[in-house]
């Protein structure tokens, strides 16, 4: 029996291996983490109990004078603290009294003195709601899991002993409800405590353990469902766990975005109408390479309610643990957009296996470069994405690569779809929830539309505004599903026009004056003002002319602004390769490879990519990957030409 709850405790509380093996650089980083805050958050603390102390305590309580101390207290201590701080920084001193041991401090005084006091005058439902602010605070401080086990007791001994010495009045239905109130916020911040911490610490570790902590997560959401799913609390508790995994970073002028998250389901939870469904969607800002991105997600997880929602938690919840990755760790972050894409899938996938079939997911997940209008996504199963340009609403896709998340045996080939953007144009990704529309009812029989293009006739309709979609869809018909949509529209001017020397030079070109269109091609003031097509003419004739330094500038150049051509991509890896043969330098076999790769996720039926990337990996020493390759190669093509060579070369 000691062995078996031994075994449940152990699991509830995440006791794995890591965190004896981990536990000091994880404190490490929290300690680092609250260094980064302790300023802010102690200015804050010294202004923010003023207004209470000189006014607002006096006013409501009177007869508590008590109250002054207590929020000038705590202002004393954040000036302090913030007079100490600065001391060792101007000294140069790494103290340990900062960052967590600030954080224990701080919080510990705010917590206790708020119970306290909060206790005394327990039948004040404004003040007891404030503490219920500070008893949900301590999930979200970057604070080791073992606070909640030591700060809320403690906070719920000094509270009840304090109700029980000074005898507020609780028998009113105000202040009942208030103590239900700090009852639910203690459940919930024991809850939210876990699961935040949780996340915290598995993204300090490697992409790995998103899978053992998917097992906490369906634990949790096992829990939710064996619970009396037909009550509004536990819906409630449910679309809580939900909400806060919702990304919407819209920061900048280059994409406009908009999202819509209509769940099937309603219900009522004291007096308030809520929502409940499997649909999810985020967007976050992200830097790859050094370029920014908007990193977006559509997802719609099977079932209804309670079991489409635990799908939504699972992919949020990794989802978001992916983009917190990419976000703090260098490595993740100096990924290409179709590795990072790829590399999402695996993870995303690795999760969703463990379920065995019994938790799938359709998303469309998708990379919109910001400086270039470059759009890279995956659609796993999912309706496709639609392009709205000039008016007209279509398709930008025509077949399926991938099946939907948790199917065991998904497609063999890695496929990322690439699509370029212009000036105006808006992309809108959404959920089956806008096709599925019951036309009409009768009696027990529906007719639901089975038209794939009507959203299409809707969103030209609505001349590709979102709320007028909306009101379209309603005019047509009921909703039979949770419908979620995001558009993204791009806003910028990507690249320049062909200039005025464009058609002489290539008219040059055509008649074979090399020099001559290479010198008009180099007329303008700045190779910002080149277009696309006169970048390449560019780097073409500098190939001509075996200046092989200046092709590649060229040609770099031209990627850069236009990486949407697989085709340039393709070629500009070759180029790379032929710098290699002259310069013998790894770099350049490098950056062959890495586009070479780029083009393989793009194009996986590539045969000339293939040996050509095989060849660089050969030359690259990487003879585990060429090998890969040309077998991959023998079952496409086996009797290429240029397959015995590699062959003969290996």
């Amino acid at each position: 029996m000691y062995y078996y709850f031994k075994t449940i405790l152990s699991k509830f509380l995440d006791l794995v291996p890591e965190r004896e093996i981990y536990n000091q650089d994880y404190i490490q980083e929290l300690d680092r983490h609250t260094r980064i805050i302790q300023i802010p958050g102690s200015i804050i603390g010294v202004f923010g109990m003023l207004g209470f102390a000189f006014d607002t305590d006096a006013k409501l309580h009177p007869e508590f004078p008590e109250l002054f101390y207590f929020r000038i207290g705590f202002s004393l201590l954040c000036f302090f603290y913030i007079v100490f701080i600065l001391y060792n920084h101007s000294k140069k001193i790494h103290s340990s009294w900062e960052g967590l041991t600030w954080a224990y401090l701080v919080y510990a005084y705010l917590l206790f003195t708020a119970a306290y006091y909060t206790g005394r005058i327990a039948d004040d439902a404004a003040y007891v709601s404030g503490f219920q602010m500070l008893v949900m605070i301590l999930p979200f401080l970057p604070l080791p899991r073992k606070t909640l086990f030591i700060y809320y007791p403690i906070s719920l001994v000094i509270f009840l002993v304090s109700v029980m010495i000074y005898k507020p009045n609780l028998a009113t239905a105000a202040a009942s409800y208030s103590m239900q109130n700090l009852v639910i916020s203690y459940i919930l911040g024991i809850f939210s405590g876990f699961i935040i911490e949780g996340y915290r610490f598995h993204s300090f570790l490697n992409h790995k353990r998103i899978i053992k902590k998917n097992e906490e997560i369906t634990k949790t959401v096992d829990e939710i469902q064996t619970l009396k799913s037909q009550q509004d609390g536990d819906y409630f508790l449910t679309s809580l766990l939900l909400e806060p995994l919702l990304g919407h970073e819209t920061g900048g002028s280059a994409v406009a975005i908009e999202t819509v998250v209509n769940q099937y389901k309603k219900f009522n939870f004291r007096n308030k109408e809520y929502q409940l469904g499997g649909d999810y969607v985020s967007v976050f800002n992200l830097i790859l390479q050094g370029k920014r991105y908007k990193a977006f997600i559509n997802g719609d997880a099977m079932g209804k309610s309670i079991q489409g929602a635990g799908g939504a938690i699972v992919l949020g919840a990794v989802y978001n643990s992916i983009i917190i990755r990419s976000k703090m760790d260098p490595v993740s972050s100096n990924r290409s957009p179709e590795r990072w894409l790829h590399d999402c899938y695996l993870d995303l996938q690795k999760v969703f296996e463990t379920f065995d079939g019994a938790m799938l997911v359709s998303a469309v997940v998708g990379l919109l470069e910001e400086s270039t209008g470059t759009l890279y996504f995956i659609n796993l199963e999912h309706p496709w994405v639609i392009l709205y340009r000039d008016g007209k609403a279509s398709f930008i896709e025509n077949e399926i690569h991938y099946y939907k998340l948790g199917v065991m045996e998904g497609l063999s080939d890695t496929f990322i779809s690439v699509f370029q953007m212009k000036k105006g144009d808006k992309i809108f990704c959404g959920s089956d929830g806008k096709d599925d529309l019951v036309l009409s009812e009768d009696g027990r029989f529906r007719d639901i539309n089975e038209d794939q293009n009507l959203i299409l006739e809707n969103i030209e309709e609505a001349g590709g505004d979102m709320q007028s979609i909306l009101g379209c869809l309603r005019r047509k018909g009921k909703y039979s599903d949770d419908l979620s949509l995001i558009s993204l529209q791009y806003n910028l001017d990507a690249y320049p026009k062909p200039g005025k020397f464009f058609v002489e030079a290539r008219e040059n070109i055509r008649e074979k004056r090399f020099d001559k269109a290479l010198d008009l091609l180099l007329s303008y003031e700045s190779a910002l003002e080149t277009s696309i097509s006169e970048l390449k003419y560019i780097a073409k004739l500098y190939e001509k002319k075996d200046d092989l330094v200046k092709a590649m500038e060229y040609a770099s150049l031209a990627l850069e602004n236009y990486p949407s051509d697989t085709v340039w991509m393709f070629h500009t890896s070759v180029l790379y390769k032929r710098m290699y043969s002259l310069y013998k330098s790894q770099s350049f076999l490098g950056e062959s490879q890495e586009l070479g790769e780029r083009v393989r996720l793009r194009q996986p039926s590539n045969i000339r990519n293939l040996i050509h990337l095989a060849d660089v990996c050969r030359l690259n020493g990487d003879k585990d990957r060429a090998s890969f390759l040309i077998g991959l190669i023998k079952k496409m093509s086996p009797d290429h030409p240029k397959l015995q060579d590699l062959l003969s070369v290996m």
